[in-house]
């Protein structure tokens, strides 16, 4: 009979050691806006920003903790790095992506990460926004918000695609001081 409760045991304890160890990532659909930028000196769209929405899980017992969220370009150069938000409660606040996040447990932070990607000058690409480039002009703006990432997929498909194959999102996990697991997953829209 010792035996069977010690088995017992044993099985439960393994069965939530094995489960409480996931820290899991995963993406959620959200409505930020597509972003581009204008340089103004040869009036061309340099740049847009695309926001990805992705919640962090902690499935453990114990609070866990990450110091930055990586934004993978594919290929690298394409991508000047990344904002990030923390989104609660229907709000997005801008945080610093290089200190400590905490997720408590059994809990779920939730992210939105803009990528900023770089766009070539060329006349396929710049025609794809002549009517943007017309609307920043005449509004004396630098910057504009041209939908959703719904919308911006629809529209200009082939650039979508080429901006974001292949790229993903990588966050290390703190074991106490150190680094410990490192997820990457990829970007899913």
């Amino acid at each position: 009979m010792n035996k069977l409760v010690v088995l017992v045991i044993v099985l439960i304890f393994t069965t939530i050691g094995c489960r409480n160890k996931k820290e899991i990532l995963y993406y959620f659909e959200q409505s930020n806006p597509v972003i581009i930028k204008l340089g103004r000196k040869h009036n061309k769209i340099f740049r847009v920003n695309i926001p990805v929405g992705l919640t962090v899980s902690n499935k453990s017992i114990s609070k866990k903790s990450f110091i930055t969220i990586d934004y993978k370009y594919s290929p690298y150069k394409k991508g000047i790095g990344e904002d990030i938000y923390k989104y609660s409660d229907g709000k997005s606040i801008k945080i610093k992506n290089n200190e400590e996040k905490i997720i408590s447990s059994y809990s779920s932070n939730k992210y939105i990460i803009y990528s900023r990607y770089r766009l070539d000058s060329t006349k396929v690409t710049q025609d794809q926004f002549k009517p943007y480039i017309e609307k920043m002009l005449s509004e004396n703006k630098d910057t504009l918000h041209i939908g959703t990432v719904t919308e911006f997929k629809q529209k200009h498909k082939v650039l979508f695609e080429k901006l974001t194959k292949n790229d993903s999102i990588s966050i290390q996990f703190l074991d106490g001081k150190k680094l410990g697991e490192r997820i990457t997953v990829p970007v899913e829209w």
